[in-house]
């Protein structure tokens, strides 16, 4: 948070987070279903965790985290906010 607001949202893990699916996509999805939903991805890179990578999609203010073919964690941040 900063200044009382929330600037991000994250959910990461292996399996479905029931109720926080994103533009029908959810944690444990396939990478051929995320590429199928939001097209080719603008870049990819380390995440930081081992075996991961983090796709992004500029301008658009969210990015995937997959391993293993699957997608391990969704976020959205707000642009507004540096």
């Amino acid at each position: 948070m900063k200044a009382n607001r929330v600037i991000a949202l994250q959910i990461s893990g292996p399996a479905p987070a029931p109720g926080y699916s994103f533009n029908q996509l959810n944690l444990g999805h396939s990478t051929e279903r995320l590429l199928a939903r939001f097209g080719s991805l603008v870049h990819v890179g380390p995440s930081g965790l081992e075996k991961t990578e983090l796709w992004t999609y500029a301008p658009w203010p969210f990015s995937f985290e997959v391993r293993e073919d699957r997608v391990t964690s969704i976020r959205i941040n707000d642009p507004t906010i540096q």
